[in-house]
């Protein structure tokens, strides 16, 4: 059964438990940044390895592309990491909003400052807010870049006769 809003009870929410999701929130959403950065600087750091030497033989120039390589296959399982942090946060995340705007029901008197309090946020939209899906295109950016730079090293003259301190 889909339940489009949250079930919540009538009476007035304890304000020691709006400080705990609040705390979890806060870590759940580091935690999605974390896990970005450490992503994003693996896979930096892996397509740099092929320029950072000036002289390879040439038995060993096919070789470059692997760091590049493992830095795509990173960036896809990344994102699969990356999915199951947002999932997480998304529970916390409604479940926050739904005791904030329980809270804001019961403490505050004007409707119009209540409703411009309230966040609304329902079980559907707990996963497509703006913040989840610049974290997921940012994902996908870096996998395609990083597999396109994989591509690019591959066919281009960085892997062929030419030496890498000519360039």
């Amino acid at each position: 059964m889909d339940v489009e809003e949250p079930v919540t009870t009538a009476s007035k929410p304890d304000p020691q438990h709006l400080t705990y999701l609040w705390t979890e929130y806060k870590y759940r959403h580091e935690l999605c940044w974390t896990a970005v950065y450490k992503v994003s600087v693996a896979v930096i750091a892996l397509a740099a390895i092929p320029y950072a030497k000036a002289a390879v033989p040439n038995d060993f120039r096919g070789w470059l592309v692997a760091p590049p390589l493992i830095g795509t296959i990173l960036a896809a399982f990344g994102i699969l990491f990356v999915w199951s942090e947002l999932d997480l946060f998304a529970k916390v995340k409604l479940a926050h909003h739904t005791l904030q705007d329980q809270f804001f029901d019961a403490t505050l008197s004007d409707a119009d400052i209540r409703g411009a309090a309230k966040h609304g946020l329902t079980v559907r939209k707990a996963w497509r807010t703006p913040f989840d899906w610049y974290v997921m295109v940012f994902m996908v950016a870096l996998l395609l870049l990083s597999g396109g730079h994989v591509l690019f090293l591959r066919m281009s003259y960085i892997l062929k006769s030419t030496p890498i301190s000519s360039l």
